[in-house]
C-alpha cells in the first residue's frame, strides 16, 4: 500500500460518511414534523371539545371561521402526515444506500449504479418530505394570522 493510499476499510467508511449524515438529516426532519403533527392534533382536539360540549363561544369562534379552521387543520395533519411517510422512508432509503456501498466494496464495485439510485431517490424523498413541510408551515402561518386577527377584533370590542 503506497503513501497516500487509504486502507480498504477507511475508504469503505468514508463511503458511507454521506448517506449518514443524510440520515441524521432526515432524523431531525422527521422529529420536526412530528412536533408540528403533534401542534394540529392538539388544537384540533381543543375545537373538537369545544363543539362536542357546545362551548365555541368560549373560543369566541362559531360558524364559518370555526369550520375553515377545522378543514384547514386537517389539510395541515395530512401535509404533516405526507412528509413524515417521505421522511421515514428517506431514512430508510438512507440506510440501504449505506448497506449498498458496503456490499458494493465487498463484490469488488460490481453494482456502484445501485448506491447512486439510492441515494438519489433517498435526497427525492427528503425534497418531497420538506416540500410537505412547507405546505404545512403557510397553512400554520395562514391559521395564526387569522386567530391573531380575531383576538384583536375582540380586543377593540372590549375597549369600546
Amino acid at each position: 500500500m503506497g503513501q497516500g493510499t487509504a486502507p480498504a476499510s477507511v475508504a469503505l467508511i468514508a463511503a458511507m460518511v454521506t448517506p449518514a449524515l443524510l440520515i441524521v438529516g432526515a432524523a431531525s426532519l422527521v422529529a420536526s414534523a412530528l412536533v408540528r403533527m403533534g401542534r394540529v392534533v392538539d388544537r384540533t382536539r381543543v375545537l373538537a371539545a369545544a363543539i362536542q360540549t357546545r362551548e365555541t363561544d368560549r373560543l369566541e369562534i362559531d360558524g364559518e371561521p370555526l369550520r375553515r379552521w377545522l378543514e384547514r387543520h386537517a389539510t395541515r395533519a395530512r401535509h404533516a402526515e405526507r412528509s413524515i411517510v417521505c421522511l421515514y422512508v428517506s431514512v430508510v432509503v438512507f440506510v440501504a444506500t449505506c448497506l449498498s456501498i458496503a456490499i458494493d466494496r465487498l463484490r469488488g464495485d460490481s453494482s456502484g449504479w445501485l448506491a447512486a439510485v439510492l441515494a438519489v431517490t433517498g435526497t427525492l424523498l427528503l425534497l418531497a418530505g420538506g416540500t410537505f413541510m412547507v405546505a404545512e408551515s403557510r397553512l400554520s402561518a395562514r391559521q395564526i394570522s387569522e386567530e391573531i386577527d380575531l383576538a384583536l377584533s375582540h380586543l377593540e370590542e372590549v375597549q369600546r
